[in-house]
């Protein structure tokens, strides 16, 4: 009597099967705490396998949050109005990271390979933002937007100011978003 053989997975069932175990691991451990290895496993495949699909941990987190999906939310508006819609958009991603642990882990776990992440960072925000701005000192502009941003992040999030935290969203849109603008408007010629 022979056994047979365990069912083979497609592609793209092997891959949703990573993105769901990396999901679940980052989730409950952090990026810190879910290894290549638990998630693998928990996926029944190797960690070879894993690291074939994806490349790195961080190139797993990167798939499994849907990061593309987050920067597009972010710019999805037109440039007249886009300083207190980035201001919006980044407050609500900061209330949705507070319930999905997933996303927190995104936003505020710990992970080496800085470098890295000012890379993609640049990739998926600076850049394209700065290819949207006219006028002169569009990079510029740009870095300057995310560096507010930035800011407002850290302070809100990873140091839960209670001032930044107590004030309503709206109001913090209302002061922000104008600062941002005048990062995003063309200088004035004159």
């Amino acid at each position: 009597m022979t056994t047979a053989a365990p069912e083979r997975r497609c592609a793209a069932d092997t891959r949703d099967a990573l993105l769901r175990a990396a999901r679940r691991h980052f989730s409950v451990h952090g990026y810190a705490g879910a290894t290549l290895r638990g998630i693998a496993a928990e996926a029944q495949v190797s960690a070879a396998l894993l690291v074939k699909y994806f490349g790195s941990k961080e190139g797993l987190l990167a798939a499994a949050s849907d990061l593309e999906a987050e920067t597009a939310a972010l710019l999805d508006a037109p440039n007249a109005t886009l300083g207190a819609h980035l201001v919006g958009a980044l407050l609500d991603l900061h209330d949705r990271a507070q319930a999905d642990p997933l996303l927190r882990t995104v936003l505020t776990g710990p992970r080496p390979g800085g470098e890295r992440i000012v890379e993609e960072l640049d990739r998926r925000l600076v850049a394209r933002l700065a290819d949207r701005l006219d006028g002169p000192d569009a990079r510029l502009r740009a870095e300057m937007v995310c560096a507010q941003l930035i800011g407002l992040g850290a302070v809100r999030l990873l140091l839960a100011s209670p001032a930044t935290v107590a004030e309503p969203p709206a109001a913090l849109v209302e002061r922000l978003g104008p600062i941002l603008q005048a990062w995003i408007d063309p200088p004035a010629v004159g």
